[in-house]
C-alpha cells in the first residue's frame, strides 16, 4: 500500500513537472509567435534595410518558419533593388536621351534655316550635307536607346550561331574604308590569322563592331590595330587605337552609360552609350568586354566563346 501510495506520489509530481513544463513552453512559444507578428508588421518600414527576423526562443519548427520568411523578405527586397535600379536607369536614359537629341535637332533648325535663307549653291550644298549627317547621327542615337531599352527589359532575343569573327571584322572595317581615309586613320590587320569560329549572334556582333569602329573614328589619332588571341574557351578579339596627347580619356568610365570625353556634354558626334552597350551585348552573348590605356593607346579587349565543334 505504501509503495502504490509512494508511485502515485512520483507519477503526481511527473504529472505536475510535465505540466509546468507544457504551460512554460506555451507561455514562450505565444511569446515568440506576438513578438513575430509585430517583427512582420514593422517590415514594410524597415524594408531596404536588410530586415531579418529573429528568436529568443530555439524551437525547431519555428526556426524553419522564420527561416523560410527570411528568405521570402530577401527575395522581395532583391526585386524591390531590381525595381529602383531599373527606375534609375529609366531616368537616367531619359535625362541622357534629352541631352543627346537637344544638340544634333538645334542644329538641324539652324542649319534648315540657313538653307532656306542661302542662295549661294555651294553653301547650300555644304548645309545641306550637314543635315544629313545630324540625321544619320539621330537615327544611330535612336538605336542605341531603342537596343538599351530592349537589353535592360529583357526584351531583346539572342540567336547564337557559329561566326567567323575575324572575316566579319575585316568586312566591317573596310566598309568604313572611306571614313578612316578622310580621317586619316591607319588600319593594321594581322597578317595571319587562324580562323576560329566563335558562337555568336550575328546581328549583335555586327552591332559591338559598328560602334567600336565608331568609336575609332571619332578618337583614334593616326592608327587602329587589330589582333587575335586565344584564351582557355574564349577567342580575344583585340583593337587597339592611338590616342590625341591632349585626349581627356577616362579608362575607369568608358563603359559607363552617356560618358565621353567632352564632359560638357556639346558633343554631337557621341551619345556616350556605343562601348557601354557594345559591353552589355558582349555579356549578353557569354562574353565580356575589358579597356585599357597603355602609353596613349587605347585597347579593348573582347572575349567571345569559342565553338568547339568546328568542321
Amino acid at each position: 500500500m505504501i509503495n502504490e501510495r509512494g508511485v502515485n506520489a512520483v507519477w503526481g509530481w511527473i504529472f505536475v513537472f510535465l505540466a509546468l513544463a507544457l504551460l512554460f513552453y506555451i507561455y514562450f512559444l505565444k511569446r515568440e509567435l506576438r513578438k513575430l507578428q509585430h517583427e512582420v508588421k514593422g517590415l514594410p518600414i524597415r524594408a531596404g534595410f536588410g530586415s531579418r527576423l529573429s528568436l529568443d526562443f530555439r524551437e525547431k519548427t519555428l526556426m524553419d518558419l522564420v527561416d523560410e520568411l527570411n528568405q521570402m523578405i530577401d527575395a522581395f527586397e532583391d526585386k524591390n533593388r531590381q525595381a529602383k535600379q531599373m527606375e534609375e536607369n529609366v531616368k537616367l536614359s531619359i535625362a541622357g536621351l534629352s541631352h543627346d537629341l537637344r544638340t544634333p535637332l538645334t542644329s538641324i533648325n539652324g542649319y534648315v534655316q540657313l538653307l532656306n535663307a542661302a542662295t549661294d549653291e555651294t553653301k547650300r550644298a555644304h548645309y545641306l550635307k550637314i543635315v544629313e549627317h545630324s540625321v544619320k547621327r539621330l537615327i544611330e542615337m535612336t538605336d542605341h536607346f531603342y537596343d538599351l531599352a530592349r537589353i535592360e527589359t529583357n526584351q531583346k532575343e539572342i540567336s547564337l550561331s557559329s561566326i567567323s569573327l575575324s572575316n566579319l571584322a575585316e568586312e566591317i572595317f573596310l566598309s568604313y574604308y572611306e571614313q578612316f581615309e578622310e580621317k586619316k586613320i591607319e588600319l593594321q590587320f594581322p597578317e595571319q590569322i587562324k580562323d576560329s569560329q566563335i558562337i555568336a549572334d550575328k546581328i549583335m556582333l555586327i552591332r559591338i563592331i559598328q560602334n567600336i569602329v565608331q568609336n575609332i573614328l571619332r578618337y583614334a589619332k593616326s592608327k587602329a590595330v587589330i589582333s587575335y588571341g586565344n584564351n582557355e574557351n574564349f577567342l580575344i578579339f583585340s583593337i587597339k587605337n592611338d590616342i590625341k596627347q591632349d585626349s581627356k580619356l577616362a579608362i575607369e568610365k568608358v563603359f559607363m552609360r552617356f560618358y565621353t570625353e567632352v564632359t560638357s556634354r556639346t558633343n554631337t558626334e557621341a551619345s556616350g552609350l556605343g562601348l557601354y552597350l557594345s559591353k552589355k551585348l558582349v555579356e549578353k552573348m557569354n562574353g565580356k568586354m575589358d579597356a585599357e590605356l597603355n602609353d596613349n593607346w587605347f585597347i579593348l579587349k573582347i572575349y567571345l566563346p569559342i565553338n568547339s565543334i568546328q568542321s
